[in-house]
Formats: structure tokens, C-alpha cells, sequence
């Protein structure tokens, strides 16, 4: 991008030599490709991130959905966009009730597939490095209040 911009101003600069009255009209073209550009790049992440917040998750203990002791976090994902959620990353996050700090980080990644607009809960274990030091005795998902920050979103192309 900024090797063609850099050629651009190049050429219109060397048009300014030669012949003036052509380069006028290039200057106002060569501006007006780079401000559609430089709008349309500034636009697309904005999309992207907005298309990504449409996906929510929610952390619990729920012995009832997630009756393997070895997985007793159930997570519920919501799709609120048009195209269907191929691949998720999230960190699951816990803090000891009460308190603010967390105690508890694991990164995560999730390939359940889910439509638009469909609710999906999926069940996850704890990874023992996944608490801070000093890594408690004996670990009881209820003594915390679970959380998940949603870090990349795989969306289908069809």
C-alpha cells in the first residue's frame, strides 16, 4: 500500500516536471483514489470488530449440563451475526468470589460450529497451570465467579 502510494506521488512529481497543465488533473486523481482508500481501510476493522462483539459467552458451574467432573465449566456461545461461527479462541477467566484479581486464566479454542443466531454450550476443564501462584490444594470451581474474553472469531465465507 504504501509502495504504490510512494510510486503515485513519484509519477506525479515527475509529471510536474515535464508537463504541468496534465499534472493537475493526475493530482486530483491520485487524491481522490487515496482518500476511497484510506476510508475504506478505516472502515473494515471497524466492521470486523463490530461483526465479533456480536459473540457472546457466558461462564458457569452447572453440574447439571456438565456432569463430567473433569469439565465442570459450561460455557454458552451466542452467535448474533448473519454467518455461521466456524472457530473460536477465548481465555476462560475465574476470580475467587469476593475478591477482584483473577485467580484463574486458560486459554482456549473451540471448533463447535455454530449457525447464526443459535446458542451452543459447550463444557471445558481447568488447567492446573492455569491458576496463579500459589496454585490452591484442592480446586473448587464453585469458590469462583468464571468469565470469558472472546479473542478471535472464525466466521464461514460460503
Amino acid at each position: 500500500m504504501a509502495l504504490a502510494a510512494a510510486v503515485a506521488i513519484l509519477l506525479v512529481g515527475l509529471l510536474f516536471i515535464f508537463n504541468r497543465r496534465a499534472a493537475y488533473p493526475a493530482l486530483a486523481l491520485v487524491a481522490i483514489i487515496g482518500v476511497t482508500v484510506a476510508v475504506a481501510t478505516a472502515l473494515q476493522p471497524s466492521t470486523r470488530h463490530n461483526t465479533r462483539e456480536a459473540v457472546t459467552a457466558k461462564a458457569s458451574v452447572d453440574p447439571i449440563t456438565c456432569t463430567d467432573p473433569s469439565k465442570p465449566v459450561a460455557i454458552e456461545f451466542l452467535n448474533g451475526n448473519d454467518a455461521s461461527v466456524q472457530r473460536l479462541s477465548f481465555s476462560l477467566l475465574g476470580r475467587v468470589k469476593g475478591h477482584s484479581s483473577v485467580a484463574y486464566r486458560g486459554f482456549v479454542r473451540d471448533d463447535t460450529i455454530i449457525e447464526p443466531g443459535q446458542a451452543v454450550v459447550t463444557c471445558h476443564g481447568l488447567l492446573p497451570l492455569g491458576f496463579a501462584s500459589p496454585r490452591p490444594a484442592t480446586i473448587t470451581p464453585e469458590d469462583y465467579n468464571w468469565f470469558v474474553d472472546i479473542s478471535l472469531v472464525d466466521f464461514s465465507t460460503r
